[in-house]
């Protein structure tokens, strides 16, 4: 069966999960996991995969990242469906990790494990079949069955020079995600803050109709969001915030739009602001300007 919706909601879901046709995976971490979880989910905490002795965050190295998320339970042709009960954030931020290493057939639940819930469909509890990820053995062939299936230029992902490159091409859209604070430069985070010179304030959060139960607007409407900010189908698109983690939910939410030049920049505001030589804007700057 072939399924091409990034976005699933509960009932197709669980017919879906049933069906046998999709891998649910839980990704809020063992002890959430522990408490409950959809049947047959596999589990990953995507904190699991950043790097212990980076201070800015960053991921595991490539082959130990995809050793990582394959000794997790997420080895299967199936497609997956990602879920967390935190504004879909760290499933967003997994969906576009494994987008970054070519892994296809990827969707989130729409209103995650609180709308589960709140439909009372069918629950597991306990974590027998979870795997500790950082078992992973560094002998362990990363891609044996070549489900990771990247070659070349990681295409979802920006790094420092990338954004350098293009503040004055014009021809790219860079779209900050982080709270309007954040975004003006009156909330500290670095050395340096503010925005990024050019870049339109899109909150992440926009794109719900409610955060408790995250359930994603109507694509028109998300649409017209991105289109008054000046952000286009067509264009290329880099995505940012402190991290890159509420970041990941503009990437995703690009990608369900159907915007296919998407790219997340990883070191985010933990790099730019911190950078001794690069620009900052602490003016608003409005998509409508």
């Amino acid at each position: 069966m072939e399924i091409n919706k990034l976005l699933i909601h509960t009932d197709e879901a669980r017919r879906l999960i049933r069906e046998g046709a999709i891998l649910p995976v839980d990704c809020r971490g063992k002890d959430q996991y522990s408490r409950g979880h959809i049947p047959g989910a596999a589990c990953i905490s995507v904190a699991g995969l950043q790097d212990p002795e980076s201070p800015a965050g960053d991921l595991l190295p490539e082959e130990e990242l995809i050793r990582t998320i394959r000794h997790a339970g997420i080895d299967s042709s199936r497609r997956l469906l990602l879920y967390d009960e935190s504004g879909l954030v760290p499933s967003a931020k997994l969906f576009w990790i494994l987008e970054s290493l070519g892994r296809k057939n990827i969707s989130l639940l729409d209103g995650g494990w609180p709308a589960w819930r709140q439909q009372n469909l069918p629950e597991e509890t306990g974590n027998e079949n979870v795997t500790n990820g950082s078992a992973a053995s560094e002998t362990e062939a990363a891609n044996p069955d070549g489900l990771f299936t990247r070659s070349g230029e990681n295409t979802a992902t920006a790094e420092l020079e990338d954004v350098l490159n293009v503040l004055n091409a014009g021809d790219t859209a860079i779209v900050d995600a982080r709270s309007a604070g954040e975004y003006s430069g009156e909330t500290v985070t670095a050395e340096k803050n503010g925005h990024i010179p050019g870049a339109v304030h899109i909150e992440w959060q926009e794109h719900l109709e409610d955060i408790l139960t995250p359930r994603f607007k109507p694509k028109e409407d998300l649409r017209k969001l991105y289109e008054s900010r000046g952000v286009t189908p067509g264009q290329n698109v880099i995505v940012y915030c402190r991290s890159g983690t509420r970041s990941s939910h503009s990437y995703f939410t690009l990608r369900y739009l159907g915007y296919s030049e998407v790219k997340n920049y990883a070191g985010s505001w933990l790099e730019w602001g911190n950078h001794p030589d690069t620009p900052v804007s602490s003016a608003v700057r409005s998509g409508s300007d």
